[in-house]
């Protein structure tokens, strides 16, 4: 199995790991996810918003940067970095999925680690943010080991189904801004 920096060759192969990773419960059986596993997604819009903000450049609004854990020309688990809106280009939203065939043997330590190395080495990004669902305590254990801190809890933030979610809202600074300018 290799992690590595997706390309456009492989947006098929992370639609494929997307499709599967949704139907499949979180830890311990609960949602990993804001949608139930039956939900009916638009999996071609999908493919072109992702094939969009893939071919964005970072000064761009709306660019991702994902990277795969692949075995033999399947994904099995992904960690992407994007950006949400304009007033945000000095942040990158990180989410991240394993499929539970991979879950807990390090590879998304592994995945998270080059996600934050290659965010380190753009000029522009000083801080990475995530949510997690506050009942699954192994992304917080991760988290915390790569030096995210938590910022706040939206208590009951999401209901799916007959689950109510906590959501833990953590931030992770890169380097010092270089600028105290209010503008």
């Amino acid at each position: 199995m290799i992690v590595r920096p997706a390309e456009i060759k492989d947006l098929d192969l992370v639609i494929e790991h997307d499709k599967r990773h949704m139907k499949e419960p979180g830890y311990n059986g609960s949602l990993s996810h804001p949608f139930l596993p039956d939900h009916d997604f638009n999996w071609d819009n999908r493919r072109s918003e992702k094939l969009l903000d893939w071919a964005k450049d970072i000064t761009e609004v709306g660019w991702t940067k994902s990277f795969i854990l692949e075995d033999g020309g399947v994904v099995l688990g992904h960690v992407h970095l994007k950006n949400l809106f304009h007033g945000t280009l000095h942040r990158a939203q990180l989410g991240m999925g394993l499929e539970e065939s991979v879950r807990g043997k390090g590879f998304g330590k592994k995945l998270l680690e080059m996600a934050i190395t290659w965010a380190k080495t753009q000029d522009s990004l000083y801080w990475i943010d995530l949510s997690y669902f506050a009942h699954n305590l192994p992304a917080k254990k991760l988290y915390e080991s790569f030096g995210f801190e938590k910022c706040f809890i939206y208590e009951d933030r999401l209901r799916v189904g007959h689950h109510k979610i906590d959501d833990v809202i953590m931030t992770l600074k890169l380097k010092e801004s270089g600028s105290n300018s209010k503008s």
